[in-house]
Protein backbone atom coordinates (compact mmCIF):
# COMPACT_ATOMS: atom_id res chain seq x y z
CA UNK A 1 0.00 0.00 0.00
CA UNK A 2 3.04 2.84 0.84
CA UNK A 3 4.20 1.64 -2.85
CA UNK A 4 1.18 2.18 -4.32
CA UNK A 5 0.70 5.87 -2.39
CA UNK A 6 4.33 6.27 -3.28
CA UNK A 7 3.97 5.46 -6.83
CA UNK A 8 0.46 7.70 -6.82
CA UNK A 9 2.37 10.83 -5.33
CA UNK A 10 5.17 10.71 -8.14
CA UNK A 11 2.80 10.66 -10.79
CA UNK A 12 0.87 13.30 -9.61
CA UNK A 13 3.59 15.62 -8.94
CA UNK A 14 4.59 14.39 -12.88
CA UNK A 15 1.47 15.46 -14.04
CA UNK A 16 1.40 18.91 -12.44
CA UNK A 17 5.33 19.42 -13.53
CA UNK A 18 3.66 18.75 -16.87
CA UNK A 19 1.10 21.21 -16.57
CA UNK A 20 2.77 23.90 -15.13
CA UNK A 21 5.68 23.53 -17.79
CA UNK A 22 2.65 23.52 -20.55
CA UNK A 23 1.22 26.66 -18.72
CA UNK A 24 4.43 28.87 -18.72
CA UNK A 25 5.46 28.09 -22.00
CA UNK A 26 1.50 29.71 -23.37
CA UNK A 27 2.15 32.44 -21.47
CA UNK A 28 5.35 32.90 -22.59
CA UNK A 29 4.58 32.89 -26.25
CA UNK A 30 1.16 35.21 -25.40
CA UNK A 31 4.02 37.95 -24.40
CA UNK A 32 6.61 36.87 -26.65
CA UNK A 33 4.47 37.24 -29.98
CA UNK A 34 2.33 40.47 -28.64
CA UNK A 35 -1.12 38.79 -29.07
CA UNK A 36 -2.53 40.06 -25.70
CA UNK A 37 -5.03 42.02 -27.06
CA UNK A 38 -6.67 45.58 -25.32
CA UNK A 39 -10.42 45.22 -23.53
CA UNK A 40 -12.53 44.65 -26.99
CA UNK A 41 -14.66 47.37 -24.93
CA UNK A 42 -11.45 49.85 -25.14
CA UNK A 43 -12.02 49.78 -29.14
CA UNK A 44 -13.91 51.25 -30.98
CA UNK A 45 -14.98 49.78 -34.60
CA UNK A 46 -17.11 49.99 -37.01
CA UNK A 47 -18.98 46.91 -38.11
CA UNK A 48 -18.11 46.64 -41.64
CA UNK A 49 -21.36 45.26 -42.23
CA UNK A 50 -22.63 48.66 -41.81
CA UNK A 51 -21.14 49.61 -44.89
CA UNK A 52 -23.29 49.11 -47.51
CA UNK A 53 -22.08 50.18 -50.88
CA UNK A 54 -25.31 50.91 -53.80
CA UNK A 55 -24.71 49.17 -57.18
CA UNK A 56 -24.84 52.55 -58.97
CA UNK A 57 -22.00 54.60 -57.12
CA UNK A 58 -18.69 54.34 -57.54
CA UNK A 59 -17.34 52.70 -54.39
CA UNK A 60 -15.47 49.68 -54.80
CA UNK A 61 -13.79 47.81 -52.08
CA UNK A 62 -10.70 46.05 -53.23
CA UNK A 63 -7.63 44.30 -52.07
CA UNK A 64 -4.52 45.73 -53.18
CA UNK A 65 -2.32 43.63 -51.71
CA UNK A 66 -1.11 41.01 -49.04
CA UNK A 67 1.02 41.18 -45.96
CA UNK A 68 4.01 39.14 -44.88
CA UNK A 69 1.73 37.08 -43.38
CA UNK A 70 -0.52 36.62 -46.55
CA UNK A 71 -3.70 38.84 -45.42
CA UNK A 72 -5.31 40.81 -47.23
CA UNK A 73 -4.34 44.58 -47.36
CA UNK A 74 -8.48 46.02 -48.04
CA UNK A 75 -9.70 49.03 -48.66
CA UNK A 76 -11.72 51.16 -50.77
CA UNK A 77 -11.55 52.92 -54.40
CA UNK A 78 -14.20 55.79 -54.43
CA UNK A 79 -15.33 58.18 -57.51
CA UNK A 80 -14.05 58.46 -60.70
CA UNK A 81 -12.22 62.12 -60.89
CA UNK A 82 -9.11 62.35 -62.23
CA UNK A 83 -7.74 63.81 -58.49
CA UNK A 84 -6.40 61.17 -56.26
CA UNK A 85 -6.05 61.19 -52.43
CA UNK A 86 -4.65 58.35 -50.72
CA UNK A 87 -5.26 57.89 -47.35
CA UNK A 88 -4.72 55.16 -45.07
CA UNK A 89 -4.48 54.30 -41.10
CA UNK A 90 -2.95 51.62 -38.80
CA UNK A 91 0.21 51.18 -40.34
CA UNK A 92 1.68 50.73 -36.86
CA UNK A 93 -0.91 47.86 -35.83
CA UNK A 94 -1.94 48.82 -32.09
CA UNK A 95 -3.32 52.03 -33.73
CA UNK A 96 -5.98 50.79 -33.84
CA UNK A 97 -8.42 53.90 -33.50
CA UNK A 98 -7.17 54.93 -36.97
CA UNK A 99 -8.38 52.13 -38.66
CA UNK A 100 -11.65 53.02 -36.74
CA UNK A 101 -11.98 56.45 -38.21
CA UNK A 102 -11.10 55.76 -41.76
CA UNK A 103 -13.69 52.63 -41.77
CA UNK A 104 -16.60 55.73 -40.18
CA UNK A 105 -15.52 58.04 -42.88
CA UNK A 106 -16.07 55.31 -45.33
CA UNK A 107 -19.61 54.28 -44.02
CA UNK A 108 -20.80 58.36 -44.05
CA UNK A 109 -19.74 58.76 -47.99
CA UNK A 110 -21.77 54.98 -48.47
CA UNK A 111 -24.97 56.77 -46.89
CA UNK A 112 -24.53 59.84 -49.36
CA UNK A 113 -21.86 59.23 -51.92
CA UNK A 114 -22.74 62.12 -53.52
CA UNK A 115 -20.26 63.97 -51.01
CA UNK A 116 -17.66 63.21 -52.60
CA UNK A 117 -16.42 65.88 -55.32
CA UNK A 118 -16.79 64.76 -59.10
CA UNK A 119 -13.00 65.34 -59.78
CA UNK A 120 -11.86 63.45 -56.98
CA UNK A 121 -11.02 59.60 -56.83
CA UNK A 122 -10.60 58.70 -52.60
CA UNK A 123 -8.33 55.39 -52.07
CA UNK A 124 -8.86 54.45 -48.57
CA UNK A 125 -6.90 52.15 -46.53
CA UNK A 126 -8.25 52.20 -43.28
CA UNK A 127 -5.06 49.09 -41.75
CA UNK A 128 -2.00 48.94 -43.60
CA UNK A 129 -0.51 46.60 -41.37
CA UNK A 130 -3.37 43.53 -40.88
CA UNK A 131 -0.57 41.38 -39.40
CA UNK A 132 0.13 43.67 -36.20
CA UNK A 133 -3.54 45.07 -36.40
CA UNK A 134 -4.64 41.45 -35.59
CA UNK A 135 -1.55 39.76 -33.89
CA UNK A 136 0.57 42.22 -32.15
CA UNK A 137 0.25 44.80 -29.47
CA UNK A 138 3.40 46.98 -30.64
CA UNK A 139 4.16 49.29 -33.92
CA UNK A 140 5.61 46.22 -36.03
CA UNK A 141 4.44 43.91 -38.70
CA UNK A 142 4.94 39.93 -38.23
CA UNK A 143 8.53 41.04 -39.53
CA UNK A 144 9.00 42.85 -36.34
CA UNK A 145 9.39 46.46 -38.83
CA UNK A 146 8.27 49.53 -38.36
CA UNK A 147 6.77 49.83 -41.91
CA UNK A 148 6.88 53.78 -41.62
CA UNK A 149 10.18 53.87 -41.87
CA UNK A 150 10.47 51.27 -44.40
CA UNK A 151 10.19 53.34 -47.66
CA UNK A 152 13.42 54.55 -49.82
CA UNK A 153 13.73 58.25 -48.74
CA UNK A 154 17.23 59.93 -49.20
CA UNK A 155 19.18 59.68 -45.89
CA UNK A 156 17.87 56.06 -45.26
CA UNK A 157 18.84 54.25 -42.09
CA UNK A 158 17.79 51.15 -40.17
CA UNK A 159 17.45 52.38 -36.79
CA UNK A 160 16.19 50.43 -34.20
CA UNK A 161 15.98 48.18 -31.85
CA UNK A 162 12.31 48.78 -29.56
CA UNK A 163 10.23 49.69 -32.25
CA UNK A 164 12.35 51.32 -34.64
CA UNK A 165 13.51 48.72 -36.85
CA UNK A 166 13.40 50.07 -40.11
CA UNK A 167 13.94 46.84 -41.98
CA UNK A 168 16.73 45.20 -44.18
CA UNK A 169 16.21 47.85 -47.11
CA UNK A 170 13.78 49.61 -47.98
CA UNK A 171 10.83 48.30 -49.03
CA UNK A 172 11.77 45.21 -47.74
CA UNK A 173 8.38 44.61 -46.27
CA UNK A 174 4.90 44.09 -48.17
CA UNK A 175 2.88 46.16 -46.61
CA UNK A 176 4.90 49.19 -47.70
CA UNK A 177 4.82 47.86 -51.15
CA UNK A 178 1.78 47.78 -51.48
CA UNK A 179 1.77 51.23 -50.84
CA UNK A 180 4.26 52.34 -53.19
CA UNK A 181 2.34 50.80 -55.83
CA UNK A 182 -0.93 52.40 -55.29
CA UNK A 183 1.32 55.28 -55.55
CA UNK A 184 2.15 54.55 -58.64
CA UNK A 185 -0.83 53.23 -60.14
CA UNK A 186 -2.70 56.18 -58.89
CA UNK A 187 -0.19 59.11 -58.87
CA UNK A 188 -2.05 61.06 -55.89
CA UNK A 189 -2.09 64.21 -55.79
CA UNK A 190 -1.99 64.29 -51.59
CA UNK A 191 -1.20 62.02 -48.68
CA UNK A 192 -2.67 61.53 -45.89
CA UNK A 193 -1.50 58.95 -43.09
CA UNK A 194 -3.16 58.45 -40.00
CA UNK A 195 -1.52 57.52 -36.90
CA UNK A 196 -2.01 57.51 -33.25
CA UNK A 197 -1.74 59.21 -30.70
CA UNK A 198 -0.04 62.88 -30.77
CA UNK A 199 -3.19 64.95 -30.84
CA UNK A 200 -1.43 66.47 -33.82
CA UNK A 201 -0.49 67.61 -37.36
CA UNK A 202 2.76 67.31 -38.82
CA UNK A 203 3.43 68.33 -42.50
CA UNK A 204 6.54 67.10 -44.98
CA UNK A 205 8.68 70.08 -46.23
CA UNK A 206 7.63 72.27 -48.53
CA UNK A 207 4.78 74.79 -48.69
CA UNK A 208 1.70 72.61 -50.01
CA UNK A 209 2.49 70.03 -47.21
CA UNK A 210 2.70 72.91 -44.64
CA UNK A 211 -0.47 74.62 -46.13
CA UNK A 212 -2.82 71.63 -46.00
CA UNK A 213 -2.14 70.66 -42.29
CA UNK A 214 -2.83 74.31 -41.52
CA UNK A 215 -5.80 73.78 -42.66
CA UNK A 216 -6.48 70.65 -41.33
CA UNK A 217 -5.47 71.77 -38.19
CA UNK A 218 -7.74 75.07 -37.99
CA UNK A 219 -10.57 72.58 -38.44
CA UNK A 220 -9.66 69.69 -35.96
CA UNK A 221 -7.95 71.75 -33.21
CA UNK A 222 -4.87 69.47 -33.84
CA UNK A 223 -1.68 71.14 -32.88
CA UNK A 224 0.05 71.92 -35.44
CA UNK A 225 3.93 70.70 -35.39
CA UNK A 226 6.65 71.04 -37.80
CA UNK A 227 9.01 70.05 -36.01
CA UNK A 228 9.42 66.25 -37.10
CA UNK A 229 12.11 65.17 -40.05
CA UNK A 230 12.40 61.33 -40.02
CA UNK A 231 13.87 59.46 -43.32
CA UNK A 232 11.86 56.00 -44.21
CA UNK A 233 8.17 57.48 -43.52
CA UNK A 234 5.64 57.42 -46.49
CA UNK A 235 5.00 60.29 -46.22
CA UNK A 236 8.31 61.82 -46.69
CA UNK A 237 9.14 59.35 -49.21
CA UNK A 238 6.05 60.55 -50.93
CA UNK A 239 7.02 64.22 -51.21
CA UNK A 240 10.04 63.20 -52.36
CA UNK A 241 9.19 60.94 -55.29
CA UNK A 242 5.88 63.09 -56.15
CA UNK A 243 6.73 66.37 -54.90
CA UNK A 244 2.85 66.57 -53.75
CA UNK A 245 1.74 67.43 -49.88
CA UNK A 246 1.49 64.81 -47.34
CA UNK A 247 0.84 65.11 -43.90
CA UNK A 248 0.81 62.97 -40.88
CA UNK A 249 -2.26 62.98 -38.94
CA UNK A 250 -1.62 62.44 -35.11
CA UNK A 251 -5.35 61.58 -33.40
CA UNK A 252 -5.55 61.76 -29.53
CA UNK A 253 -6.18 57.88 -28.56
CA UNK A 254 -5.01 54.49 -29.24
CA UNK A 255 -8.12 52.84 -29.48
CA UNK A 256 -11.07 55.76 -29.96
CA UNK A 257 -11.50 57.30 -33.65
CA UNK A 258 -11.77 61.36 -32.92
CA UNK A 259 -14.65 60.53 -35.61
CA UNK A 260 -16.54 63.81 -34.37
CA UNK A 261 -12.97 66.19 -34.45
CA UNK A 262 -11.91 65.13 -37.67
CA UNK A 263 -15.54 64.71 -39.71
CA UNK A 264 -16.07 68.12 -40.46
CA UNK A 265 -12.56 68.47 -42.17
CA UNK A 266 -12.70 64.98 -43.80
CA UNK A 267 -16.11 65.46 -45.49
CA UNK A 268 -14.96 69.04 -46.63
CA UNK A 269 -11.89 68.04 -47.69
CA UNK A 270 -13.36 65.06 -49.96
CA UNK A 271 -16.53 67.56 -51.28
CA UNK A 272 -14.11 70.42 -52.30
CA UNK A 273 -13.06 70.29 -56.27
CA UNK A 274 -9.17 71.40 -54.87
CA UNK A 275 -6.88 70.86 -52.01
CA UNK A 276 -6.36 73.43 -49.68
CA UNK A 277 -2.84 73.96 -50.42
CA UNK A 278 -2.37 77.83 -51.18
CA UNK A 279 -0.90 79.83 -48.73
Amino acid sequence: MELYYAKRKNSLLYYLVIFLFVFLAGGYSLFANNIIRPPSDEIATVDEEEIKVPEETKIEKKVFGQSQQGKNIEGYEIGSGKDSLLIFAAIHGNEMGTADLLNRLVLEISLDPDIVSQSKKLIIIPVANPDGYEDRTDKLNASGVNLNLNFATSLWEQYGPEGNYAGPAPFSESESRVIRDLVEQYKPKAMISFHAHGNLISPEAGEPSVALAKWYSARTGYEFYGGWDYSGTATKWFKEMTGNPAITVEISKDYQSDWEINKGALLELISSDNLPISS
